[in-house]
């Protein structure tokens, strides 16, 4: 799942960018708020959710989420700030945010409130995914195969789950680097499909069936 963090604080942002990468998330950060809007606007459906701080430099963090509302874009946003009056929560609220969290903040709070944005956005919400005799547990980040545990790096764990959340679709290699490198990862190499073999290695999958090769085109999931 991608993050965009939108903080003008770079050392905060490279701390959240950091501590939410550990937790199997990819994140990118701007450090103003109009590059952060037109990024939104231009890839806004390559992230699952915003941190979104209130006081920006150059385009203030309500009015992007205002902007971003009336425009019909309905990413979740996390709002950041370290006004805590009523009046400024029901401001960010009211403006477009979905949530409003005061600095300083726990982190285990901010990572809670994350996942619950995470869990609202999705129409519905299931503690497992299950493709085949794959389970995949989005809370735990465990992925079990006929009841054993199956080890994964966190770059196999995310393109294994965007695979089981997309069954059947196919995905292209460009698709699985925008959903699990960050934005300025770029790479000319076969990268994603060493990725796929060591995935398929540890699920199993020698003969190709069930992570299927769609040729010239990316890769598709199969329940098999």
């Amino acid at each position: 799942m991608r993050i965009l963090i939108i903080e003008d604080n770079e050392k905060l942002a490279k701390s959240l960018k950091k501590g939410l990468e550990a937790e199997g998330f990819v994140a990118d950060y701007l450090t103003d708020g109009e590059s952060g809007f037109r990024r939104i606007e231009a890839t806004g459906d390559t992230y699952e959710v915003v941190i979104l701080d209130r006081m920006l430099p150059r385009m203030e963090g309500v009015e992007i989420s205002k902007q971003l509302r009336a425009k019909g874009i309905s990413i979740p946003i996390l709002m950041l700030t370290a006004k805590d009056t009523t009046r400024d929560k029901v401001e960010g609220l009211y403006g477009g945010a979905d949530d409003y969290l005061v600095k300083p903040f726990a982190w285990d709070e901010l990572l809670a409130r994350l996942r619950a944005l995470l869990r609202r956005s999705e129409t519905t919400y299931v503690d497992e995914i299950k493709v085949g005799e794959l389970v995949l547990n989005p809370n735990t980040h465990r992925v079990t195969q006929r009841g054993k545990e199956i080890q994964l790096t966190q770059k196999e764990y995310t393109i294994l789950s965007y695979f089981m959340k997309n069954q059947d679709n196919v995905i292209s290699r460009q698709e699985i680097l925008d959903h699990a490198w960050d934005y300025e990862f770029t790479s000319f190499s076969n990268l994603v499909d060493v990725k796929i073999k060591n995935l398929r290695k540890k699920i199993g999958d020698t003969n190709g069936m069930l992570i299927e090769t769609v040729r010239g085109v990316g890769y598709r999931l199969n329940e098999k």
